[in-house]
């Protein structure tokens, strides 16, 4: 039986999974995780679209990011993580397939399911026991998020800030204190069935359209 299409929207951004395939683990050193990033800023600059969040976890990436072109994402998501896996079989003598076959993609359909995404990405490593707290994972945009220094670069490129972050406040400190408070009350709920589904915006209306002049700046 066929599989449906792909729903990939314009301009509006899609939580993107990738994960190993049964299983298989992704990154086993900092050098497995610097590489796919180093892939991801390579090929993000010839790519139409922006990255708000991600997480590196052991076997699987969370992506959240917005195409400008309903191409954009396939290819970019393709080329990443076909390079990443021919490099990392050739360089631990493994064979198969790395990534599973098909990856998850679900554009938000409203702001407060791009918010509650965005939270659930950044707490990963803490819902998986890696960490207590979010800004102490290294391969995550929580700590970019909450206004910290980021010590990965390639991290730091990659990241463009979301319409919805860049309302919680009048400057970037504004901004990384409000959603401070976010997380922290998504991590005390610990309540994810809106990440997969299409919650009722509180507020009404799709996520923001994202403004290109300054998204290519």
């Amino acid at each position: 039986m066929p599989r449906a299409p792909r729903e990939v929207l314009k301009e509006v951004p899609h939580h993107i999974v990738l994960r190993g395939n049964n299983r298989r683990r992704l990154f086993s050193y900092p050098r497995d995780y610097l590489y796919f990033l180093s892939l991801m800023v390579r090929h993000l600059s010839s790519s139409e679209m922006d990255i708000h969040a991600l997480c590196l976890m052991p076997n699987h990436v969370h992506l959240l990011l917005t195409p400008f072109e309903e191409s954009a994402l396939g290819g970019f998501v393709k080329r990443v993580a076909q390079r990443y896996a021919q490099v990392r079989n050739k360089r631990y003598e493994t064979t198969g397939k790395l990534f599973e076959q098909r990856y998850y993609s679900k554009p938000m359909n409203s702001e407060r399911h791009l918010a509650i995404a965005t939270a659930y990405i950044d707490l990963n490593p803490v819902r998986a026991h890696l960490v207590d707290n979010g800004t102490d994972y290294a391969w995550s945009t929580h700590r970019i998020h909450s206004g910290l220094t980021c010590p990965i670069k390639a991290l730091a490129n990659l990241w463009s800030p979301s319409d919805w972050y860049g309302h919680l406040g009048d400057d970037p400190g504004a901004q990384a204190a409000a959603y401070r408070d976010w997380i922290e009350e998504c991590r005390k709920r610990d309540e994810w069935d809106e990440v997969r589904k299409d919650p009722v915006p509180p507020l009404g209306g799709p996520p923001t359209r994202p403004n290109r002049s300054r998204a290519a700046g």
